[in-house]
């Protein structure tokens, strides 16, 4: 809802280009997701220490910079070819990298601990 919500208001009440919009809502939901999945989802994996915080925080952002490609890209796709408002083509996006984004978090993220 945050990224959506984000997308509709860059572009339909601040007129942003739709590549822009699309890539600040996905940064955005990217780092409050990060946040609830720390406090919720893998809190039985919690950072030791401030310094685990931010290296696991900077291994969050390479999985999530995988994943704004592959969600840009199915965006871009889908707004270019159908006639379809860009938040649903955004919410198309979301449902298909879902699962593949999950997986890379819990293993690239999560799961790791530093030695």
């Amino acid at each position: 809802m945050l990224q959506i919500g984000t997308i509709a208001l860059l572009t339909r009440w601040l007129g942003w280009p739709s590549l822009i919009a699309a890539a600040a809502g996905l940064e955005i939901a990217a780092f409050h997701n990060f946040i609830g999945h720390n406090q919720l989802t893998w809190k039985e994996y919690p950072p030791r220490s401030g310094r685990e915080w931010i290296r696991r925080y900077l291994r969050y952002q390479v999985a999530k910079t995988t994943s704004l490609g592959a969600s840009l890209a199915v965006t871009m796709a889908v707004n270019a070819f159908t006639p379809l408002p860009l938040e649903i083509a955004n919410t198309i996006a979301v449902v298909l990298c879902a699962l593949p984004n999950y997986l890379l978090t819990e293993r690239l993220v999560f799961r790791l601990r530093a030695s």
